[in-house]
């Protein structure tokens, strides 16, 4: 069975125009409109950090959409499933991006407790900040970036890994008194279940299609997880799942080495045509389609 396709380090970085990188490990660029390579689907293999300077994106982690204004740090965390699906003509923003081994290798170990409790919260990708939070931020980015230009230097990668270090302090200290960052949320019974059955979609969208897999996992009836979603997102639990499958399904088709009938089996859909059937009704197109038009 064929594998989700990644996209790694060297890869967007490929992409990135405006930006200072060192090797395969860190990258600081910067991004408009111009400079959005794709709004498809995508996983990338590598911890990234933005920071919306201007405008407002709309932009879906792991299927969930959220509206993002300037002055928002988000939080995307390596394999997450990541679609820009919309922003401003005045969109701009700086990046930071970053492979796990010099993310590990950059760590505070015992000393970051709160910065490492804030870079594993999966719950909260985008935070609103001040605007003076905004700026250090910033400013750390633009340190970071002037040292990557230091390519003389003969302790190069521990100078970057120590202006990583504080960058990431500046972070773990915004957010040390924030209740939401320090403290599991409250949240209503139905806030729960959806979470829950996000987290549940994350994890089983390839393989489980239908709605009683995720009710009987949540011990409620499908009609009640269906109505709970409905009123919470404005979508069913059918719609959630099917959208999450064509997300996946996208995802697949970009892997030129990978055919269709390989798409529908790592989809566990009964045949392929099956599969060319769900696919055209939500696309509007067929798979083959869709891959010569990516």
């Amino acid at each position: 069975m064929i594998e989700l396709p990644v996209i790694e380090f060297d890869d967007l970085n490929a992409h990135m125009q405006s930006k200072d990188s060192f090797q395969s490990d860190l990258m600081v660029a910067e991004m408009d409109c111009h400079s959005v390579f794709t709004t498809e689907s995508v996983r990338m293999n590598a911890l990234q950090i933005v920071l919306l300077l201007k405008g407002a994106l709309e932009i879906s982690i792991d299927y969930k959409p959220y509206v993002v204004t300037a002055g928002t740090m988000v939080t995307i965390m390596p394999t997450h499933v990541v679609q820009l699906n919309t922003f401003s003509s005045d969109f701009k923003a700086r990046i930071l991006v970053t492979s796990r081994s010099f993310l590990e290798q950059a760590s505070l170990q015992e000393q970051s407790s709160s910065m490492v409790h804030y870079m594993n919260i999966r719950k909260n990708p985008c935070a609103q900040l001040k605007p003076e939070e905004m700026q250090t931020l910033d400013n750390e980015l633009l340190i970071l970036r002037n040292k990557i230009r230091l390519r003389s230097h003969n302790l190069h990668r521990l100078v970057l890994q120590n202006a990583m270090r504080s960058f990431f302090l500046e972070i773990g200290n915004i957010f040390y008194d924030r209740k939401e960052y320090s403290a599991p949320p409250m949240l209503t019974r139905k806030e729960e279940l959806l979470d829950a059955f996000l987290k549940l979609l994350f994890t089983h969208c390839k393989e489980e299609h239908v709605v009683s897999f995720y009710a009987d996992k949540l011990f409620i009836t499908p009609q009640y997880l269906s109505l709970i979603l409905k009123e919470q997102t404005g979508k069913s639990a059918n719609k959630w799942i099917d959208e999450a499958l064509m997300q996946e399904a996208k995802i697949l088709l970009k892997t030129p080495q990978s055919t269709v009938q390989q798409v529908a089996d790592a989809l566990h859909f009964s045949d392929q045509s099956t599969f060319g059937k769900f696919f055209k009704k939500h696309m509007g197109m067929s798979p083959m389609e869709y891959r010569k038009s990516s």
